[in-house]
C-alpha cells in the first residue's frame, strides 16, 4: 500500500493531484472551460508519468543497435567514446560523479581490452566549476587518470579537448583520422543517442561500426514497473531524452550534418 502511494508525494505526484482536484473544484462550480483545461493537463501528466508510452518512444530510438554482439564486432582502428558520461566533484573519492551514460565509459574499456582497436578516444565533455575561483575541467583527463590509478597505460588512450556538443567531437575524431590514416572507428554511445551520433561521423567521411549501450527504454520496459495508478518522474525522462534526440536529428539534417 505504502509502495502504490508512494508516487502520490513526489513533485509530480502533486502537481498531477492538485491539477485533478481542480477540474472537479471548477466543474462543480459550472466553470467549463477552466476545468477542461485542468483535466486536460492532469490527463497529460498521467499518460507520460504512468504509463508505458515514453519508454516505447525511447525504445523505438534504440532497438536497431541493441542487438550487438562482442565477438562479432570487427577490428577498427580506433574506439570512440563519446563524452557525457561524468561530472567532475571535488566530493567524491574519484574526483567524478558518474552520470546515466556511464555505460559508455565501460563498454568501450572493454572492447579496447579485447583489442578491437589499438587506440581508445575518450570524448570531450567538460565544464566549468567555482570552487574559490573558476576552474575548468575535462572528462577526458578526469577518465585517463581514474584508468591510470587501475594499472591501465594510456599509451594509446586520447583524450579530446573539451567539446561543446557530439558534432564537435566528431570534427576533432575527422582530424585524427586523417592524420593517422584510420579506415574505420568503432562509435560507442547510448543507443537512443546512436543514430545522430553515427550520422555525423558519416557524414564527415569516417566509417563507423555502431556499438550501442545505455538503453534506457528498453531496460525500462524489460525490468520497470510501468503502469502505475499515479504518475512518476521516470516517464518524464524518458520523454525528454526522446525529444531531444528526436529534435536533435531534424536540427542536424536541416544543416546538412547528418
Amino acid at each position: 500500500m505504502t509502495r502504490l502511494l508512494e508516487p502520490i508525494f513526489q513533485p509530480i505526484g502533486v502537481l498531477w493531484l492538485l491539477h485533478v482536484v481542480a477540474t472537479i473544484w471548477m466543474a462543480r462550480r459550472r466553470q467549463w472551460r477552466e476545468s477542461f483545461f485542468c483535466g486536460t493537463i492532469a490527463t497529460g501528466i498521467l499518460l507520460v508519468g504512468s504509463t508505458a508510452l515514453p519508454a516505447r518512444l525511447l525504445a523505438s530510438l534504440e532497438r536497431p543497435y541493441a542487438t550487438t554482439q562482442l565477438e562479432r564486432i570487427p577490428d577498427c582502428d580506433a574506439v570512440v567514446m563519446l563524452g557525457g558520461t561524468l561530472s567532475a566533484s571535488r566530493s567524491d573519492v574519484l574526483g567524478f560523479d558518474l552520470g546515466e551514460a556511464a555505460d559508455r565509459i565501460f563498454t568501450a574499456i572493454e572492447l579496447w581490452k579485447k583489442k578491437k582497436a589499438e587506440t581508445l578516444i575518450v570524448g570531450g565533455g567538460g565544464g566549468e566549476r567555482r570552487v574559490g575561483q573558476r576552474e575548468s575541467w575535462s572528462e577526458g583527463q578526469l577518465i585517463i587518470a581514474w584508468l591510470a590509478q587501475q594499472g591501465v597505460s594510456d599509451t594509446n588512450v586520447v583524450h579530446l579537448t573539451k567539446c561543446a556538443n557530439t558534432r564537435e567531437e566528431a570534427q576533432k575524431v575527422a582530424v585524427l583520422a586523417k592524420e593517422r590514416n584510420w579506415k574505420r572507428v568503432i562509435l560507442v554511445t547510448s543507443g537512443y543517442h546512436m543514430k545522430r551520433a553515427a550520422g555525423l561521423f558519416t557524414k564527415l567521411g569516417i566509417p563507423v561500426e555502431s556499438v550501442a549501450c545505455d538503453f534506457v527504454g528498453i531496460n525500462s520496459l524489460e525490468n520497470a514497473r510501468l503502469g502505475g495508478l499515479f504518475p512518476e518522474i521516470g516517464g518524464f525522462h524518458h520523454l525528454e531524452l526522446f525529444l531531444h534526440e528526436w529534435m536533435g536529428w531534424f536540427y542536424y539534417r536541416l544543416r546538412g550534418w547528418v
